[in-house]
Formats: structure tokens, sequence, C-alpha cells
């Protein structure tokens, strides 16, 4: 016996849950974007591919929502998570050549050595 509201196919959650995500990563995404165009330098390359991560997470948590309902969506869910956790390793990778220039940048460092 399953609770109702715990069921995945007649919960009303499963939806509002999948739209929560489109929208918390669309207001990251914003938040990348506003960094992008604000900052310059490496702050501006690492925000400028978070903001290319975020874009894919909403496309990949977009396809998700609409998967439920349009099978051929499934296929770009895991694009999107595959496009996803590919920048996010770039940005791991640019972050760590790029970490004492950070570390100047946030006042962590002193500069010039």
């Amino acid at each position: 016996m399953v609770i109702e509201i715990l069921s995945y196919k007649a919960s009303i959650l499963n939806p509002l849950f999948k739209c929560l995500i489109v929208i918390l990563y669309a207001i990251g995404t914003w938040f990348f974007y506003c960094a992008w165009k604000k900052y310059g330098g490496n702050l501006k390359v690492i925000a400028g591919a978070l903001m290319c991560g975020g874009i894919a997470a909403c496309i990949g948590a977009g396809a998700r929502l609409f998967g439920d309902y349009f099978v051929q969506f499934k296929w770009m869910e895991s694009t999107g998570a595959i496009i996803f956790a590919l920048v996010s390793l770039f940005v791991a990778w640019l972050v760590y050549r790029k970490f004492s220039e950070i570390a100047v940048a946030f006042g962590l460092k002193e500069g010039g050595e």
C-alpha cells in the first residue's frame, strides 16, 4: 500500500518538485550571468563556464519534467546532465589552475607571489 502523496505517478509533489528544480537552476544561472557581466578576468571566465553549466542544468531538469508527459524529451534529460557534469568538471579544473590568482582577487593572499 502506497501513501498517495508519495506515489510517483499520482502525487502532485512530483511535478511541483521538478518545477522547483528548474526554477532554482534558473535563479543560479541568473546570478552567474550577473557575475559574468560585472567581473572581468578569471572571474568572468569561471562565471561564464558556470552560466553554461546552469543552462545545461535547466535544459536537463526541464527535459526531466516534460519527459513525464512526452517520451521524446527523455533523452534530453541525460544529455543535459552529461553536459552539466562536463561543464562542472571544466570549472573545477579552471578554479584549480587559477587558484592563486583567485586568492589574490578575494584578498586571501598577497599579490605578486
